[in-house]
C-alpha cells in the first residue's frame, strides 16, 4: 500500500512543480511587457533605380544602335496585403 501512496505523491509533486514553473514564467512575461516603453514603429522603404544607356560604336545612328536596360530594385520592411471583403 505504501508504493501506491509514493506514486501518488510523486505525481502530485511533479504537477505542483510544473504549475509553479508555468506560473513563474507567466509572471516574468507579464513583467517584461509592462516595463518596456512602447516605441513607435518606423517603416523604411528604399527603391533603387538604375538606367544604363549603351551606344554601340560602328553602328548606324538611330534607335537600332542604342541599347537601354533598366533595373529597379526595392526593399521594404513591410508589404501590406490586399484588403479582402466578403459579401454575403
Amino acid at each position: 500500500m505504501s508504493r501506491h501512496g509514493d506514486r501518488l505523491s510523486v505525481m502530485l509533486f511533479s504537477l505542483a512543480a510544473f504549475l509553479s514553473v508555468l506560473a513563474l514564467l507567466a509572471w516574468q512575461l507579464g513583467q517584461g511587457a509592462r516595463s518596456a516603453p512602447a516605441r513607435p514603429v518606423v517603416l523604411v522603404r528604399k527603391v533603387y533605380e538604375t538606367t544604363v544607356v549603351e551606344q554601340v560604336k560602328g553602328a548606324r545612328p538611330g534607335p537600332s544602335g542604342t541599347s537601354v536596360s533598366q533595373t529597379v530594385a526595392g526593399t521594404a520592411a513591410y508589404t501590406p496585403s490586399p484588403v479582402a471583403t466578403k459579401t454575403s
